[in-house]
């Protein structure tokens, strides 16, 4: 044997022996809660004595920091996460790590990504252009959060005014308070984490919110309810089984009235094929292999009229019924 070659192969052990590191596969799993319940969109909750339903919820995670293998700090700059509330499952990205022990990152999207346009990304990049829009072009940047909604106006229980937070600027990035004591290892590490949206409301009136697209007092107010108020943290109001003992659900978010979309979750973890029908029956919109939870944009312009949308896999199927109105 080649002795180069041979001394090569010892220091090649010998290194991989001290430092032990392997690609991992890093995912964030985010419960959202609302006050402990398994979040659903249309769901009448009560806010501090406020009946409100929620129609969207998506937002910004950037700046992801991850502490390992004994204290070591790896940045994660290229990582973005927009997350939206019918969906747990994120992928980080894959780390050279043996032992992951916290996690930090922010709520929102850094400056210098927020100063580029959303061209500047390929198509399914968190930060590219979304459907529906996640940005009001720029120099403005992007919206950190969209949160839509109604609240009771008039003390019957229904809610029935409209309001609408899309926060926007640098000044609302704040950092999520880090997460550490973790103790994850393999080849994939999941880093599950609950999102209450109550807390984000903290001391808020939304009947007096309106129409907030703006960086401006209530956006501000929900930046600074992420802390102190708890809003991202380790506890688990239910055990994990408990959780993906929940229904499945199919939501149709009617903001924009000609071009609905249609949020669901589905408790499988099997990919969905989805199709719409019209009152005849006539499949008007197709899409095969998506995930089992997400957000399906009716993009096809349709005309006014009642359809069908069905998401089956080989475990389940749920239909909903919706209108197009232009």
């Amino acid at each position: 044997m080649n002795w180069k070659l041979k001394y090569g192969i010892v220091v090649l052990m010998f290194s991989s022996a001290i430092y032990g590191f392997s690609q991992t596969n890093i995912n964030l799993k985010l419960y959202h809660t609302f006050e402990g319940a398994p979040f659903q969109y249309g769901e009448i909750y009560d806010l501090d004595g406020q009946s409100v339903l929620f129609t969207r919820v998506q937002y910004y995670l950037s700046g992801f920091e991850i502490t390992h293998d004994g204290g070591q700090m790896t940045s994660m700059p290229d990582t973005y996460v927009l997350a939206s509330a019918n969906v747990s499952d994120y992928t980080l990205g894959e780390e050279n790590i043996t032992n992951l022990e916290g996690i930090s990152f922010d709520l929102g999207v850094d400056s210098v990504r927020n100063g580029m346009n959303t061209n500047a990304w390929p198509a399914g990049h968190p930060l590219a252009a979304q459907t529906p829009s996640m940005d009001w072009s720029w120099p403005d940047g992007y919206f950190f959060w969209t949160i839509d909604g109604k609240v009771d106006s008039d003390n019957d229980g229904q809610p029935d005014l409209n309001f609408s937070l899309h926060g926007m600027g640098n000044h609302l990035l704040r950092p999520v308070n880090g997460f550490s004591g973790l103790n994850l290892s393999g080849s994939d590490v999941d880093v599950e984490l609950f999102v209450n949206i109550a807390d984000w409301f903290h001391e808020m009136e939304l009947r007096y919110v309106g129409v907030a697209h703006d960086g401006l007092h209530d956006n501000t107010k929900v930046a600074d309810n992420t802390n102190p108020e708890t809003v991202f943290t380790l506890d688990n109001p239910l055990s994990i089984e408990e959780w993906e003992n929940q229904e499945s659900s199919i939501y149709a978010d009617y903001t924009m009235p000609y071009a609905p979309t249609i949020y669901y979750d589905l408790i499988s973890q099997e990919e969905v094929d989805i199709t719409v029908v019209d009152e005849a029956g006539r499949i008007v919109l197709a899409a095969e292999d998506q995930p089992s939870s997400g957000n399906f944009f009716i993009r096809k312009e349709l005309p006014d009229g009642m359809y069908i949308i069905t998401l089956t896999n080989k475990v389940e199927t749920k239909n909903l019924r919706f209108v197009v109105k232009n």
